[in-house]
């Protein structure tokens, strides 16, 4: 069992027990579900791994940071605006730090292995059709972020008269775990077609 594989199984389990504590929804459950079916799939391809575990850590991260949002910063704000401003602005940093991870995947296979698994370094399928995926979910984020100041102008000066009418502007707010859904999925999906995709080209290269 290779040291990327206990890492990644780490993480993932680390990422399992914080969603028990935040009460994590269903998409959650079956995102973390999938991972670490994933993982276990992936035993020989520590290069599915990696961006197993790069999914995973992006997770509890993001699960961390809710902690903190849910009982050190939302009880001491007084609105719903900055309540929704920590909520959305949170997640957009998330999916930009997964941006990040995945476009710097090379910097991080070295980071991590150091230098010593060739494999991390070959080509997987899956990584353009994960990165438009990201690209997308951080646009949903910003969109989220962008209708919850528009809804609010009063906020920030704007006349009354004015404001009110993008009060009603709550696509994103309403559909936000819907859209946010779908790309999620999507990514697990991408990484089983990537591990399979690799499995079969080592299978016809030996």
């Amino acid at each position: 069992m290779n040291s990327l594989f206990k890492f990644a199984l780490f993480t993932i389990i680390i990422a399992m027990l914080l969603a028990t504590v935040t009460q994590a929804t269903i998409i959650q459950v079956i995102v973390l579900s999938s991972l670490i079916l994933l993982l276990f799939l992936s035993k020989k391809d520590v290069n599915s791994q990696l961006l197993t575990l790069i999914f995973a850590s992006i997770f509890v991260a993001e699960t961390c940071l809710v902690i903190v949002l849910k009982y050190m910063v939302l009880p001491a704000t007084d609105s719903y605006f900055e309540e929704n401003i920590y909520l959305f602005g949170t997640q957009l940093i998330v999916s930009l730090s997964l941006l990040l991870l995945l476009r710097s995947r090379m910097t991080v296979s070295v980071l991590i292995t150091r230098g010593k698994s060739a494999p991390v370094f070959e080509k997987n399928h899956a990584e353009g059709p994960l990165l438009f995926l990201v690209l997308l979910m951080v646009f949903i984020d910003f969109c989220a972020l962008a209708e919850t100041l528009i809804r609010n102008l009063e906020v920030f000066g704007i006349k009354e008269e004015l404001a009110k009418a993008f009060w009603e502007l709550t696509f994103f707010f309403d559909y936000f775990e819907y859209l946010k859904a779908v790309p999620m999925l999507l990514c697990v999906m991408m990484l089983y077609v990537g591990l399979i995709v690799r499995t079969k080209s080592h299978q016809l290269q030996s």
